[in-house]
């Protein structure tokens, strides 16, 4: 299934990054395999996000991703085994993803995305795209419309928040498709925190949630530690009466993927269930 990550305002909603956050979380407490991709020109914050991880084979390899996608869709050739072939492992078995080009030439994303989508079930449960506000208008329509669901990333402001939700008929999330709110970045000591945005723009509580704001995970993203910091943070114990910033960022993350799932009505088998069988 297609879950579409989009921000109204280009870097507000920390998109990007809250997708990967969600995609690697799901990858890592399920049995469900998740490929990332994106709909920008070139490589950008998803690559760098992941660029540690990846080995130094695939780092170095100029003959993958979309590259070769469209190499194979030119040629006629592109199968679900070619999919599944040159998109990067990040999490054996778990987590791939399908890396934007390398090459100076402009690409035609618009003519590959629906191979893709015809392809990628075969090997994948998941298939999350990122989407930026400013990419090319065809392309977030194309993608919208073949998503299974929306997740529209926001952020504390309110007027930006009223310009989304005050206008929602100007935006291109097609109205007639299942949404999900994520705001990035979140404050909770903030007084227009999540409940109150509820109230206030009318939401339905499952249809909303959050990934904190948190110092150490936007070093891990400037320094590449992406999943070790998502791993080590899954590590803290919670504490009677004491906050435990990195507990506080799991459980956040994990809600937003599991509003997703239950939207999606997928019931996974947990890794702790599956390790008591």
């Amino acid at each position: 299934m297609l879950v579409a990550f989009w921000g109204p305002a280009q870097g507000q909603g920390r998109t990007t990054s809250n997708m990967a956050a969600v995609a690697a979380t799901i990858a890592l407490d399920h049995h469900i395999r998740v490929l990332m991709t994106h709909t920008h020109l070139k490589q950008g914050v998803l690559e760098h996000l992941f660029s540690q991880t990846r080995t130094t084979l695939q780092s170095a390899q100029t003959t993958g991703g979309m590259d070769a996608i469209e190499r194979l869709v030119q040629c006629g050739m592109l199968t679900p085994e070619g999919i599944r072939d040159h998109a990067e492992s990040i999490l054996k078995d778990r987590l791939e993803l399908l890396r934007g080009s390398m090459s100076t030439e402009k690409h035609e994303t618009k003519l590959l995305l629906p191979h893709i989508y015809k392809d990628y079930r075969r090997f994948y449960d998941l298939l999350f795209v990122d989407l930026s506000s400013e990419d090319d208008p065809d392309v977030v329509s194309l993608v919208m419309e073949q998503a299974d669901l929306i997740v529209v990333n926001l952020n504390q402001n309110q007027v930006s928040l009223d310009s989304y939700f005050l206008n929602k008929n100007k935006t291109p999330v097609p109205s007639h498709k299942p949404v999900l709110y994520c705001i990035g970045a979140y404050e909770r000591s903030s007084r227009f925190n999540k409940e109150r945005i509820i109230k206030l723009y009318e939401l339905k509580k499952k249809a909303v949630g959050v990934i904190p704001h948190h110092i150490g995970y936007m070093d891990a993203q400037n320094e590449r530690r992406f999943v070790q910091f998502l791993l080590k943070a899954r590590e803290a114990k919670s504490r009677f009466l004491e906050f435990s910033e990195d507990g506080s960022f799991t459980e956040a993350v994990r809600h937003m993927g599991q509003l997703i799932l239950r939207m999606l009505e997928i019931s996974p088998v947990s890794e702790l269930d599956a390790a008591n069988d």
